[in-house]
């Protein structure tokens, strides 16, 4: 496995890169001063990392770049749930994406696992929505969006108390969704990353100071902290930076930041039976039971904030609802909680797809919170578009990077 690149061996990698690159390729560039890569991510998220794997399991020169260390920004702060059905998705196409891209991590996770040797943690015993009365009840189903799935099995209270009983008794009833899963997202993505590299792509870290170049022709390449380097495309999936990223080559791609705060606990020996075996996604709170033994429960929201401070009125917060559920957590050790800063669309899509106005420029963020879900088919999508398939082929004009300048939105 290729080792991740930092600043002690920059410059090694540097010369090595473009040895490779020289013996790849005659055609790559005519100036042999300069690295180049047939394609470049930018953003070591798990958004960027899962398109690096997908396009080097088809055998595709990649390089991706990350300003600070894979997995360093939203991705290390997700809950890391696969919530394909529980999620009320606005539009159509997403719970359409979610599913699919739920069934290929799924599928991914067995493959990576002997490529990286890393375990992603991933959990498939359903999630519990419960509610605390009939009016409840009624009100969810009334104003969800998605519908409710094939798959889902409505628990009565009796059931409830028997199948779970670590939940409130005064529980109304819940609905199961027994194919639901979760994973550790720190994990998943350095899978991807490493991955990626077994296959073939190159990653370097700590890469600072990066713009796209570009001109009439379309990309020519990006420079950065280490020098410029030459591609045909280039992939932005930096989250929260892509928007400055891509205000480099004059497009307005507007994501709006929006923090969340998550807490874990962990439950004794002695208290083991009260620590939840699936996940509860109830509308005031989720709660989380991982791999690793702890139970992470989120998370606030706070539009336009960006700082990655912990509040006690957040904790606090999280704290009730999650003791409402389930009462034996006042029995929990209290871990740790952090925040972390999700990059939002306008119209609540993300931006996936090819910059029609400048070739070879590809979008890949604004994921919001479902990025963790979203990641296997966003590498599949963007992939799809490299080898020649357009938006109206796969369908996902939606979600064209373009679309709020032609809407008018974007500013």
């Amino acid at each position: 496995m290729k080792e991740i690149v930092t600043g002690q061996n920059r410059n090694h990698f540097s010369h090595q890169l473009k040895s490779e690159t020289e013996s790849r390729s005659k055609t790559v560039t005519d100036n042999s001063d300069n690295i180049h890569a047939e394609t470049i991510i930018v953003g070591g998220g798990v958004i960027g990392c899962a398109i690096a794997y997908e396009l080097a399991s088809r055998g595709q020169d990649v390089l991706l770049l990350e300003r600070s260390v894979i997995a360093g920004g939203t991705s290390c702060a997700a809950a890391g749930m696969l919530a394909a059905d529980s999620e009320d998705f606005a539009h159509p196409l997403m719970a359409k994406l979610a599913r699919q891209s739920k069934q290929l991590l799924i599928e991914h996770q067995v493959l990576m696992a002997t490529l990286s040797g890393v375990e992603v943690g991933l959990q498939r015993h359903g999630f519990l929505t419960p509610f605390r009365s009939y009016s409840e009840l009624s009100s969810y189903k009334n104003n969800r969006n998605s519908g409710l799935s094939a798959d889902e099995v409505w628990w009565d209270r009796s059931t409830v108390q028997q199948e779970a009983s670590w939940l409130n008794r005064d529980t109304y009833g819940a609905y199961y969704r027994p194919y639901e899963s979760e994973i550790l997202p720190v994990h998943l993505t350095k899978a991807y990353a490493e991955s990626a590299q077994a296959l073939g792509a190159r990653v370097m870290e700590d890469i600072q100071d990066i713009r796209v170049r570009a001109n009439e022709h379309g990309v020519q390449g990006i420079i950065t902290s280490i020098g410029e380097i030459t591609c045909k495309h280039v992939i932005i999936a930096a989250g929260l930076q892509s928007e400055e990223l891509m205000r480099h080559v004059d497009l307005s791609l507007p994501v709006w930041s929006v923090k969340g705060e998550i807490a874990s606990v962990q439950f004794s020996d002695e208290h083991a039976g009260y620590r939840p075996d699936r996940t509860v996604y109830a509308e005031d709170i989720y709660i989380v039971p991982k791999a690793n033994g702890e139970v992470w429960l989120g998370a606030t929201s706070l539009p336009g904030r960006t700082d990655l401070n912990v509040s006690v009125q957040g904790v606090q917060k999280l704290l009730t609802a999650a003791t409402h559920w389930v009462p034996g957590m006042k029995e929990a050790q209290f871990i740790r909680a952090w925040a972390g800063v999700r990059p939002a669309t306008p119209d609540g899509l993300p931006y996936i797809g090819a910059c029609k106005s400048i070739p070879g420029l590809f979008a890949a963020f604004g994921h919001y919170r479902n990025g963790i879900l979203l990641s296997a088919i966003t590498g599949r999508l963007i992939a799809e578009l490299l080898a020649g398939k357009n938006s109206e082929e796969l369908g996902i004009e939606a979600l064209s990077p373009e679309r709020l300048n032609r809407k008018g939105v974007a500013q």
